[in-house]
Order: structure tokens, then C-alpha cells, then sequence
């Protein structure tokens, strides 16, 4: 008997390495913390033996995000869509969307073959597995929901990332409670990446060559406050140590999680991008109030202004939600001057979206949608106006450009790529040091002679 459960099990072995060289594809909605994510989850894919694909795919993984209803609608579209063109193709949804709503997604969402929230994706590529090999139909329902006792969750190998600028996720986890967002209920409280692991995962993305290291979290300002004698200032001084020439990008920073201690970091460090994403969604104290913001605006003006102070060419962006419930035309007009008179650099608007199981969703939505769409062409009027006053300023000015692509323009070649601020920055390759930057993926200094939306040639 012995001899047959040999060829037994090492018949298991070959279909698990059969389906195990099945092609792959994941495709990404949301913020950076999602796209960090979305790498990792390639790194395990192919630690496991699954092939990734551009193209057409057995398995597609589809990361999704929960934070807008458009989004949410685009991850439904596109499971639907892959299992209609190719119906012997496994679907994943995973991430933010169904640990909120997967209740209501188990019925609706039948293309599905498996839904998995954001806790427990480091044994996806099992359950893939297993699933492929069992061939069962109906949904795999792989969600726990987030507790207390929950600790940060790394899901494999560090990732290299097909971009320039690959993002870290060092925090997971929001302890804020804002009526309109369901990121809380999503990812759970702030925890944080161990500055030991993040240092590992830093220094793996600098050896393979990268030049700029996006550190992202859900609330980054959180990050270390879970863990004993870290914080973000301090993890910021302690990646930039690490022997490369490279430079640090923050993701977006939550108003009410910013200090003078992390301004004077960003100002101070000669690898810290002079750059700061600060979401303050309105400019009206009232409106605040009811989004559940501990801040109000004149905080915000004073953040900004205090940047000013330390960094003055630093570019400030943020995101505001147009018509939220009870918005007033006052408000609307608050926020518009408070934003033009602070000079941002960017801004990212949405029409507010209600997202059910939030404590706004329940508030009377008394903004006419033309109203909202009004509102929000307005901002995002005003953002291009801010946009080009900023690009424009920046006339005349030496910036540091890391070299992303090379593209052929006006009979003439270029490379671009984007400076410290995130300034667009074409560098002309028949420039010595632009072609050795090119070569390198490297920094090459640029001198701005055109404003917006291009900033043309190398010095």
C-alpha cells in the first residue's frame, strides 16, 4: 500500500504546480495605500508559481475600494465584465468594498468566485489554490471583520512595483470617526509596519534601484503611535539614513494628525519632498462640524501658513467634498475663498457621495445634484486656476527632476519626470546630464523656462 500513497500525494503535487502556473492580472481602484497593496499581492501571486499577464487572465483579482459609490459601481462593472468575456475565469474581489458590504454582495455579485476583505490576503494565493483545485461553485466567502487585537498585516515579500515612484504602505487603519467616510469600518483601527520592517522594505526598493520611496497609510499621521518609541517625524529621519541617493514622498497626511515636529521634518530633510497632501474636504467650520472633522478652518489656514514659513515654495494639495448634506451657498463660498486666498497647489474634488452604514448617509441630502455639480465645477475651476499660479511661480527655478519616461516631442526628444514638488519637468536628452539620467533612471537638474501644463528644459 505504501508505494500507491507515494504516486498519490505526488500526483496532488503535479495539479497544485498545474494550477499554480495559471495567469494572473490584478487590477487596482483607490488610493496608494490600495495600489502598495495590489503589489504585494503580485509578489505572492508569483512567489506561488502564477503567471501575471497583462492581457487576458485565468484568475483576476480585482482590488477594489469602498470610499466613493462610483468606485464601488466600477468594481461591480468590472467583475461582470470579465466573467461575461471569459467565463471560465476565476473572479476575486477583494479589499475595502466587500469587508463593508459583502452581505449585500453575496447575492448580488454571483460572478464572483471568491470575496475577500482586507484582513487575511496574505493566504490569498491559497485559497486560490484550493479553490481552482476543488472546482466548487458559488461564492468563497473569505471576510473576518477587523477587531481590537487587530496587528498590521504584511502580505508577503516586499513588492517591486512597475512605477517610478513605488509607494510603502507603513500604516493601516483610521482612529478618526468623520460621518461621511467608511474607511474606519473598512480597515479598522491605526496600526502600524514596525520601523525594523519598514526599514527592511525600504532598503529591498532601493537596491533594486528605485529613487523615490511613497510612504502611505490610511491616516500616515498615526503611524508609530501603536508602537513604543517611533512616530512619523522619527520614521522619516530614520529611512532617509539608509546609504542611497533617493528621496522620500509623503502620501496624504490627515489635518488633525499633523504637528510642528513633522512640518519641521519635511522642511529640514534634504531628502524629504517639499511636497504635503492635506485633505481638509471644506473650508466652512460649520460643515466641518457636521463631517465630524476635530479641526476647524482657521487650523488648517494656520498649518498651511506654518509650512509656508519652513518651505516657502512648498506645494500643498488637498481634496474637497462638494455639497455635503446641509451645505449651504455660504459654505460653498467660505471654502472657495479660504482655498484661493491660501495659494494651494492642487486640488482633488469630489460631489459628495453618500456610502450607506455612515452616520452621513443618514443625514437629509438636501443639495440638489445640479447644485453639487455646480459646486464642484467651481473647484475645480479654482484648482486649475491655483494650478497654473503655482506651475507658473516656479518660472525661472533650478528643480531636481527624477527621470521617468523619454517621449518625442516637436521633432525633439525629452525625458520627463517630476520634480521634489511634483512639478512636470520635460529635460531635453541631448543635455549631457539628461542622458545620463536617463540611463540611470536618475536625477538630472532642470532649469523652468515654460509654465503649465509642461515645464521645458535641462540646464
Amino acid at each position: 500500500m505504501l508505494p500507491v500513497r507515494g504516486c498519490l500525494w505526488l500526483g496532488e503535487d503535479i495539479e497544485l504546480n498545474r494550477w499554480r502556473e495559471r495567469t494572473f492580472k490584478v487590477i487596482t481602484f483607490g488610493c496608494p495605500v490600495n495600489q502598495g497593496e495590489s503589489a504585494a499581492i503580485e509578489s505572492a501571486m508569483r512567489d506561488e508559481g502564477f503567471v501575471k499577464s497583462e492581457g487576458r487572465a485565468d484568475i483576476n483579482i480585482i482590488n477594489s475600494c469602498a470610499v466613493t459609490g462610483s468606485a464601488a459601481a466600477e468594481a461591480r462593472r468590472v467583475a461582470r465584465k470579465v466573467k461575461r468575456e471569459n467565463p471560465g475565469a476565476l473572479v476575486v474581489l477583494a479589499g475595502c468594498y466587500p469587508q463593508v458590504y459583502h452581505a449585500q454582495l453575496a447575492g448580488e455579485l454571483p460572478q464572483v468566485d471568491i470575496m475577500i476583505g482586507t484582513r487575511g490576503r496574505s493566504v490569498l494565493p491559497a485559497l486560490i489554490s484550493e479553490r481552482l483545485i476543488a472546482g466548487k461553485d458559488g461564492t468563497l466567502m473569505s471576510v473576518k471583520e477587523h477587531g481590537a487585537g487587530d496587528s498590521f498585516e504584511e502580505m508577503g515579500t516586499p513588492a517591486v512595483q512597475h512605477r517610478t515612484r513605488p509607494v510603502l504602505k507603513i500604516q493601516e487603519g483610521c482612529n478618526e470617526f468623520c460621518t461621511y467616510c467608511i474607511v474606519r469600518q473598512a480597515r479598522g483601527n491605526s496600526r502600524s509596519l514596525p520601523e525594523d520592517r519598514v526599514l527592511q522594505q525600504a532598503r529591498f526598493l532601493l537596491e533594486a534601484g528605485y529613487k523615490e520611496v511613497v510612504l502611505v497609510g490610511n491616516q500616515l499621521g498615526l503611524y508609530g503611535r501603536d508602537l513604543d518609541g517611533t512616530d512619523l517625524p522619527g520614521i522619516i529621519h530614520a529611512v532617509s539614513r539608509l546609504p542611497y541617493e533617493f528621496r522620500i514622498r509623503l502620501g496624504y497626511v490627515e489635518p488633525v494628525s499633523v504637528t510642528q515636529d513633522l512640518l519641521e521634518t519635511v522642511a529640514v530633510n534634504p531628502k524629504v519632498c517639499k511636497y504635503l497632501y492635506l485633505p481638509v474636504q471644506s473650508c466652512s467650520d460649520r460643515v466641518l462640524g457636521k463631517m465630524g472633522r476635530r479641526y476647524r478652518a482657521a487650523d488648517f489656514a494656520a498649518m498651511v501658513k506654518s509650512a509656508r514659513e519652513l518651505m516657502p515654495d512648498v506645494s500643498i494639495w488637498t481634496d474637497l467634498i462638494a455639497g455635503f448634506p446641509g451645505e449651504e451657498d455660504a459654505d460653498h463660498a467660505a471654502t472657495i475663498t479660504m482655498v484661493r486666498e491660501l495659494a494651494l497647489s492642487r486640488l482633488h474634488v469630489f460631489p459628495y457621495s453618500p456610502r450607506p452604514g455612515t452616520p452621513a448617509a443618514r443625514m437629509k441630502d438636501d443639495v440638489p445634484p445640479d447644485i453639487k455639480k455646480r459646486r464642484a465645477t467651481e473647484l475645480q475651476e479654482l484648482g486649475g486656476e491655483l494650478a497654473f499660479a503655482y506651475h507658473r511661480a516656479q518660472v525661472g527655478r533650478e528643480l531636481q527632476v527624477l527621470v521617468e519616461r523619454v517621449v518625442d516631442a516637436n521633432g525633439r526628444r525629452y525625458a520627463e519626470g517630476y520634480a521634489g514638488n511634483y512639478v512636470q519637468v520635460r529635460v531635453a536628452v541631448d543635455d549631457t546630464a539628461a542622458e545620463a539620467a536617463c540611463a540611470a533612471d536618475g536625477f538630472a537638474t532642470a532649469l523652468v523656462e515654460t509654465a503649465y501644463p509642461r515645464l521645458v528644459k535641462a540646464k
